[in-house]
């Protein structure tokens, strides 16, 4: 089923400008936007209550945080396990992003460890033996630099880093 929403112009821009800043104030995008502060206080209500506005959430400094180290693994899994290995690497705080592929690998995991010894440490654990295993992969691990949002993920055919075969 497709959903249609009854997103206008004047909505889209409310969207854009909390994107940018989601603590800024109704008046403040009021005034951006020309328009009164009660359009806009209306207008995100009914984004909220309509669920295009989910919720709001912080954007966190890994780095701070001590997440200092961001690689992406490709695995290939033994056929009819890709749900129990997808699962189980999800419960795994290192595992940032999990994702189903074709091709090559059958998912792709984005990870943020505190540094190289934290990801040797995933892959010889979390990562080796049955159904899948570990192997040299030229597209991780890389510094820093923003996670999966910034320079920090590696591309394909960057150097270094893990490959799950």
């Amino acid at each position: 089923m497709v959903r249609t929403s009854s997103v206008d112009e004047l909505d889209r821009a409310i969207l854009e400008d909390l994107n940018v800043d989601a603590r800024r104030s109704h008046r403040t995008i009021a005034h951006h936007l020309d328009v009164s502060p009660t359009t806009v206080s209306t207008r995100i209500a009914r984004l909220e209550a309509s669920g295009i506005i989910r919720g709001y959430v912080p954007i966190l400094d890994d780095e701070q945080l001590g997440w200092d180290l961001w690689a992406t693994i490709g695995i290939r899994i033994s056929k009819g396990k890709l749900r129990e290995v997808e699962e189980r690497l999800a419960r795994n705080p290192r595992a940032y992003a999990i994702y189903d592929l074709t091709g090559e690998f059958d998912a792709l995991v984005i990870g943020r460890f505190r540094d190289r010894r934290d990801l040797d440490r995933f892959v010889k654990h979390a990562l080796q033996g049955p159904p899948h295993r570990a192997d040299q992969h030229p597209g991780g691990p890389q510094p820093g630099q923003g996670g999966p949002t910034g320079a920090g993920v590696p591309a394909p055919g960057g150097s270094g880093g893990f490959r799950l075969v």
